[in-house]
C-alpha cells in the first residue's frame, strides 16, 4: 500500500514540472526554478495542483550548496485526505546538471508543440523525460529521502 502512495506522490511532485508547458509560454516560475537549480541558488516556490480532482498544495525549496551537494526539498501536501510528504535530496554536480538540462530541453519542446503538453494525461506525463528523470534520483535513497 505504501508504495502505490509513494508513487502517486512521486508522480504528482514532478507533474508540477511539466505544467510550465501552459499554452505557448514557460511560465517564469519554471523559468526561474530552472535557472535557480542550474546555479544551486536559494528559491522557493508554493503551487496547488489539481489532477484529476484531487488537489495538492507542493512547495519547491532550493536551498543551496553543503559543501559538494545542493540541497533541495520539496513537501507535497493532500488537504483532501490530511496526508503529507517531505523530499529531501542532496544532489551532486553530474546529477544536477542532468536535471536541469533536461528540464531545459524539454521546455524548449514544449514551447515548439505546446499542444502536446496542454492535454497531457497522467499516464503520458509520467513518459515525459522530465519525470523519468526525477523519478530516477527520488527513487534513489542515497540522493533523495522521502518523509510521510
Amino acid at each position: 500500500m505504501n508504495k502505490k502512495i509513494l508513487y502517486f506522490v512521486v508522480s504528482i511532485i514532478i507533474i508540477g514540472s511539466i505544467a510550465y508547458a501552459q499554452n505557448k509560454n514557460v511560465t517564469d516560475n519554471t523559468a526561474e526554478f530552472i535557472s535557480a537549480l542550474k546555479n544551486c541558488s536559494e528559491f522557493k516556490s508554493v503551487d496547488e495542483i489539481n489532477v484529476d480532482g484531487v488537489t495538492s498544495k507542493v512547495t519547491k525549496s532550493i536551498i543551496g550548496w553543503d559543501g559538494y551537494t545542493c540541497k533541495y526539498q520539496e513537501i507535497v501536501e493532500f488537504k483532501e485526505i490530511g496526508f503529507k510528504s517531505k523530499v529531501n535530496c542532496d544532489f551532486k554536480l553530474d546529477q544536477l546538471k542532468e536535471i536541469y538540462t533536461t528540464m531545459e530541453t524539454e521546455a524548449q519542446n514544449a514551447l515548439k508543440n505546446p499542444q502536446k503538453y496542454q492535454n497531457m494525461t497522467l499516464e503520458q506525463a509520467q513518459q515525459s523525460p522530465v519525470i523519468k528523470v526525477w523519478n530516477k534520483y527520488l527513487g534513489d535513497s542515497s540522493v533523495c529521502k522521502i518523509e510521510m
